[in-house]
């Protein structure tokens, strides 16, 4: 058996089994972009007339990250549900809390936690402590930063995004102050924790780096990450991306930036639009009348961004806030985007959720393999419920997946049982995709079932397919944090060699393969910050990122 091991940082009809027994077509969940087909310029500010991007706001801490995902989450929740207001006014009919996410997705899962149709209490322990950080610094959560910490797994669990304006016992808890003087603890307990969802996460999507960085600091632009940044705007989907703001490539005349040196990303802000005309000379800086060299980008052209360092009060410019970047910026790089459910795909608003990948980490190892592999994730009905969409996350581009819903399963066999569901999608990037089943199948209490994939894609350079195991995990890379990954015996399986083993057997050796593929593309990929790994000890692995998502019988 051949394993080719990477690292990841940075949709066939359905068919019951009563109709079919195996798939009779791939469904693609993304088209193929047509670059020539693209506007030369979008500004989701004034978008067929509509303005879907809200007021600019000020982060106080290291956070940037969450209010580019806030920025890129709300304008593509105000788009998909038709909320946007006439270009020129300010839209504020949805106010992300950054303090949400910050806080949960740095502490793990309490007994206190624990809900039925979210929180299983075998889960107890997994994610994130900071206590020992917060002793000297009640403020450390808000201060770790860094293009590896995203929040998509925590929306795509149930939890989020939470409107700022939600109160639990008479307060808003989620509010994001505007001093240090405030509170900023939350409560660890589950009615907290779960807060009314303003949305409902369909999928995020691991857009292609514009940027590129070779083993030797080389810098070329990947026309086909900047492509997908533009196609996803034009869908009315908001981007995250990081970038260097710490350096000198700024023209503050235009707000325009670009750096053309080796600068590390050590910003993150929200893409809003582009514009394939913006002069590369608005870029050029100038010292005693002298232009600077390297200072003017080679061709016209620029990204729209949203910042989160507040308001000039100086003057009253529309463009107060917002900024431009090259597309040739060196340091242009981690593109995200969302899509949300909106109108009649809104199924369920309070859905349950089967799940087991709690670590709240958007870092992915993966491993490859040249035979059938299979990952599952075994589940019992904690209600009588009704299961209705299955979600997961990929760790490749242009990866096949095959997945299958069983019930009745035996014990240590996924797909033993009654197939009630299989079918293919494929997707063109890496990310996390929900999938509508083509019913509802009805669960009793105590029922056990299960999702099965097959993860597969074009082998490189070699023909054939690779089938790929993927898995979550994290490292305790801020100062007085560890993380725990809980996987117990039963939860999940990978099916290899012509049989199914239990991934709990398997910790120390997907551990291992997390830190040695952690530390790989640390030291190949020139663009990633500076990282120092405490050893492979100080990793922890998670579930296979499988989730189940469910409806009482109630409801």
């Amino acid at each position: 058996m051949k394993k080719i091991l990477a690292i990841i940082i940075s949709l066939l009809t359905l068919c019951s089994v009563a109709a079919c027994s195996s798939p009779a077509s791939v469904e693609e969940d993304f088209e193929e972009i047509d670059a020539s087909k693209l506007p030369s310029k979008i500004d989701l500010r004034n978008f067929d007339g509509k303005n879907y991007v809200t007021p600019v706001k000020t982060q106080l801490f290291g956070d940037c990250w969450t209010f580019s995902l806030t920025g890129a989450a709300e304008i593509s929740y105000l788009y998909e549900n038709n909320l946007g207001v006439p270009a020129g006014e300010v839209n504020d009919k949805v106010n992300f809390s950054e303090k949400y996410i910050s806080w949960y997705l740095f502490h793990g899962i309490t007994k206190d936690d624990v809900a039925t149709g979210k929180v299983r209490e075998s889960q107890v322990g997994e994610g994130f402590d900071p206590s020992a950080a917060e002793k000297d610094n009640k403020f450390a959560v808000y201060i770790i930063g860094g293009p590896f910490v995203h929040d998509a797994n925590l929306f795509g669990a149930g939890f989020g995004p939470v409107d700022e304006s939600v109160s639990v016992k008479g307060e808003n808890p989620y509010a994001y102050n505007d001093s240090w003087t405030g509170e900023w603890t939350l409560p660890l307990n589950a009615e907290y924790r779960n807060a009314p969802a303003e949305a409902l996460m369909r999928s995020s999507k691991r857009l292609p780096s514009p940027a590129t960085l070779d083993k030797d600091g080389n810098y070329s632009l990947n026309v086909d990450g900047l492509n997908a940044i533009k196609y996803e705007l034009s869908k009315g989907h908001g981007v995250s991306v990081a970038l260097c703001a710490s350096g000198s490539g700024f023209n503050s005349k235009h707000r325009a930036a670009y750096s053309s040196g080796t600068d590390k990303p050590d910003h993150a802000v929200t893409v809003i639009g582009y514009d394939d005309d913006y002069p590369k000379e608005n870029f050029t800086r100038k010292i005693s009348g002298e232009e600077v060299e390297g200072s003017t980008p080679p061709e016209n052209g620029a990204l729209i961004l949203k910042n989160s360092w507040g308001l000039n009060t100086y003057d009253d410019d529309p463009d107060d806030g917002f900024l431009y970047i090259s597309y040739y910026d060196h340091s242009l790089m981690s593109a995200l985007s969302y899509v949300f459910d909106g109108g009649d795909s809104v199924k369920h608003s309070s859905p349950n959720y089967d799940q087991y990948d709690l670590l709240m980490t958007n870092w992915y190892g993966s491993t490859d393999y040249d035979n059938e592999t299979k990952m599952a994730n075994v589940f019992n009905a904690e209600e009588d419920e009704s299961l209705y969409q299955i979600a997961y996350s990929t760790s490749q581009p242009k990866t096949e997946v095959t997945y299958e819903v069983y019930k009745d399963v035996e014990d240590g066999n996924p797909s033993s049982g009654t197939l009630l569901e299989k079918g293919v999608k494929k997707h063109t990037f890496a990310g996390f995709y929900k999938i509508d089943l083509s019913k509802e199948y009805e669960l009793k209490k105590g029922e056990k079932y299960a999702v099965v994939l097959t993860m597969k894609r074009e082998a490189y350079g070699e023909g054939g397919m690779t089938y790929t195991e993927v898995f979550p995990y994290s490292t305790e890379f801020f100062e007085g944090m560890t993380v725990t990954g809980v996987i117990n015996k039963g939860e999940s399986y990978l099916y290899t060699d012509g049989k199914w083993k239990d991934m709990s057997d398997m910790k120390d050796s997907l551990a291992e393969r997390a830190y040695n593929q952690c530390s790989e593309e640390l030291n190949s990929d020139k663009s990633l910050p500076d990282l120092k790994l405490k050893g492979k000890d100080s990793f922890a692995v998670d579930n296979y990122p499988i989730k189940a998502i469910l409806t009482p019988a109630n409801d």
